[in-house]
């Protein structure tokens, strides 16, 4: 079929996958975002490999079972913990049924334009939340990732494999 055949529920389809990927990618900086309330819990003095030892823990946590956790501390604003349930609720509801959802119904313009206004509802409120969340790091005395210097950024970049991201393994 030549590329001026492409059918309207391919292009729908691709819009609305287009949106999903973002939402969900939002939804990987809030989970990083709340691993910066975990990075409280290493402390000054801890060698590399016990903090490697904790990073490797929570990127083997669900976002549930993090909020889980996280909501036991005491230093939450009101309504926050909330908040941190129902984005783990929507997430679980887009990765798990979203999609399904979606594409079981005939596809229609109508059903475009509601799962992309209900997507970007998701966003707005997933980026207010994120503001909310990096203010009170920050008033924990956590700093931001701009505020890194040379030496904890190349700690980081100690943490990324290598095996498949370097160009020279190929």
């Amino acid at each position: 079929m030549p590329e001026s055949e492409i059918p309207d529920e391919r292009v729908d389809q691709f819009i609305v996958y287009g949106a999903y990927g973002e939402v969900m990618h939002q939804f990987q900086v809030f989970e990083m975002t709340l691993w910066g309330f975990l990075t409280r819990g290493i402390k000054q003095g801890m060698s590399d490999s016990q903090a490697l030892d904790r990073i490797t823990k929570w990127d083997g946590t669900t976002l549930g079972q993090l909020v889980r956790g996280l909501k036991t501390q005491g230093h939450w604003p009101e309504g926050m913990i909330e908040s941190l349930e129902q984005a783990v609720e929507t997430r679980n509801y887009l990765a798990h049924h979203f999609l399904r959802e979606y594409f079981v119904v005939a596809p229609s313009e109508r059903v475009k334009e509601q799962a992309t206004e209900q997507l970007a509802r998701v966003s707005a409120r997933l980026e207010d939340l994120e503001v909310a969340l990096e203010a009170h790091l920050r008033s924990l005395g956590v700093p931001g990732v701009e505020e890194l210097d040379k030496e904890a950024r190349a700690e980081i970049d100690k943490l990324r494999p290598k095996e498949w991201l370097d160009e020279s393994a190929d």
